[in-house]
């Protein structure tokens, strides 16, 4: 109140503002490092030169066909989504199925024919095990032993190989090392070139390339729009241009594609499974 009076008796008199927040050193670093890290930003991307009013005929041109590709790409994505799943089993997978069963149903009635047979003709003889003598027991020892001994002979020179063998899987491992390297370097060139793109740029074909079936057309004149009343190519003017696109939708997907803003998401319908209405 003090003041109001003071300023209502001297319009000089300049009320004193109130003091910014002060913030610690860490914050203001955090802060500073934020904006070095930040990404470009492209408030607001230049259109394309085929998107004027009266285009070049080449530039008209690749923006048609930038609009077409993005069309394209609607409709395979819908054509795509409609698509069954699974189409039924071929008549190929059919005709194996029924060869596969009816030789099933063949092998079975063989089986229980032979196993009938065999079950009244064949006698099981159990032959009895016979009792070595000492000199076929030492016999086998003595090979069990031999055995022994070619198997450890044949470790031992699969060990030396081995040892024989170490530069040429340390040339191996040098190699697969400088590839992962070069491997390494080249994921980073492409994260750095990702990094340095602006956002904001790119909009139509990044919406197109992320979600096909929403995206919005590109806003660019057909042709037949451009031309005079004359007839003329290229003779329209200005006030007799059809409108195309929407200023908002580009505004906002721009503001979107910057991260300053984020987009309602859709929910599908809601399925509850096993409940069923009245």
């Amino acid at each position: 109140l003090a003041a109001a009076n003071v300023a209502s008796l001297d319009p000089d008199f300049d009320p004193p503002a109130q003091p910014a927040a002060k913030l610690s050193n860490k914050q203001l670093k955090a802060r500073k490092r934020a904006e070095a890290d930040a990404p470009p930003r492209l408030a607001v991307e230049v259109a394309h030169p085929g998107q004027s009013y009266r285009p070049d005929e080449e530039h008209h041109q690749d923006a048609i066909g930038e609009a077409l590709s993005i069309e394209i790409r609607r409709n395979e994505a819908v054509e795509y989504k409609a698509k069954p799943i699974s189409e039924g089993m071929s008549a190929f997978t059919r005709e194996c199925i029924v060869d596969s069963d009816e030789e099933e149903d063949s092998s079975d009635e063989e089986e229980e024919d032979n196993n009938n047979m065999d079950s009244a003709t064949e006698t099981k003889i159990i032959k009895r095990k016979e009792k070595l003598t000492r000199a076929q027991r030492n016999k086998q020892k003595r090979v069990k032993a031999e055995q022994t001994l070619l198997k450890e002979r044949r470790q031992r020179k699969q060990f030396l190989h081995q040892a024989n063998e170490v530069h040429l899987t340390n040339k191996v491992v040098k190699r697969d090392e400088k590839d992962n390297r070069e491997r390494q370097l080249e994921i980073a060139k492409l994260k750095s070139e990702k990094r340095a793109q602006p956002l904001g740029k790119d909009v139509w074909s990044a919406l197109s390339a992320k979600d096909p079936i929403r995206a919005p057309a590109l806003p660019v004149a057909l042709t037949a729009e451009l031309k005079s009343k004359d007839g003329n190519a290229g003779g329209g003017g200005l006030r007799t241009v059809t409108p195309k696109g929407s200023l908002v939708t580009d505004r906002l997907e721009s503001m979107v594609a910057r991260n300053m803003i984020s987009k309602k998401k859709r929910e599908g319908r809601r399925i509850v499974q096993g409940k069923k209405r009245p």
